[in-house]
């Protein structure tokens, strides 16, 4: 048995399901990954982009997501090799992209992640991708290659034009939409509904649902959420952590400020 363990989420798209998680973008300590896994979520995304992580701290949420049945995802900052490499031996599943304009930077991205032959990521065992044990090397190469999730983002102009270039290139298993960055892109800040954004969040399920892979969406709103689930996005991330805990404490505040009013 490899040491590689299996990437749920992974196997739940290709057996037809759609998957629900959420972005952690703030809280450290590992305990929130537990709060999301009683909250019955499939996957995290680490969003070291714009948040505060290190990579100690990526390696802790993303070793207890593993433990604790969800899949670890890392929205990384940069496509360079140390972000997509390092990232990966801490143990996270899976990689999500940003900024994504043309298959040139994906098969890049591909290469640093895969290793020989189908790539040139160096081979570390015992370390926190393996759960600290060893094993057979081709065996855990062979096996990471197969489970080892790339996301990419699709947020902005380039990246549409170039779609089916993108999701036809092997080794992306989700394109998911950034729906802000890609309405700014677009001339619409933040008016998903607006057609411009209905147009290309349409064009990009269909590419993927054309070519095999699984359409994604990033979202903020529960309504929206649902409706492009219905339209065929397969993996949705709603929110994150942090406007959880605002949304949740102000709806308390207002009902109690509410009640002390009547």
């Amino acid at each position: 048995m490899s040491v590689i363990p299996c990437t749920q989420i992974k196997h739940a798209l290709k057996e037809g399901r759609t998957v629900v998680g959420t972005m952690i973008v703030e809280l450290r300590q590992p305990a929130v990954v537990q709060l999301l896994a009683n909250a019955g979520f499939d996957f995290v995304i680490i969003d070291n982009e714009h948040g505060p992580f290190n990579i100690e701290t990526i390696a802790d949420l993303s070793r207890t997501a593993r433990y604790l049945g969800l899949t670890p995802l890392v929205r990384i900052p940069d496509l360079t090799y140390a972000h997509v490499a390092q990232t990966l031996d801490a143990g996270a599943q899976g990689l999500m992209i940003p900024r994504v304009i043309d298959a040139r930077q994906v098969r890049d991205v591909i290469q640093m992640m895969k290793y020989p032959p189908q790539g040139i990521r160096g081979s570390a065992l015992t370390r926190g991708h393996t759960d600290f044990k060893s094993g057979a090397v081709a065996e855990a190469m062979a096996t990471a290659n197969q489970e080892t999730m790339l996301i990419v983002q699709i947020e902005n102009q380039s990246a549409i034009e170039n779609i089916n270039e993108i999701v036809t290139t092997p080794g992306v298993d989700v394109a998911l939409i950034g729906p802000n960055d890609l309405s700014i892109s677009l001339g619409v800040p933040d008016q998903i509904n607006a057609p411009p954004m209905q147009a290309v969040i349409q064009k990009t399920i269909a590419a993927c649902q054309q070519h095999d892979v699984v359409p994604g969406l990033h979202i903020n709103d529960l309504e929206l959420a649902g409706y492009w689930a219905k339209q065929g996005m397969r993996l949705i991330s709603f929110r994150s952590e942090a406007i959880f805990v605002m949304t949740g404490g102000r709806e308390v505040v207002q009902a109690i400020r509410g009640a002390f009013e009547e």
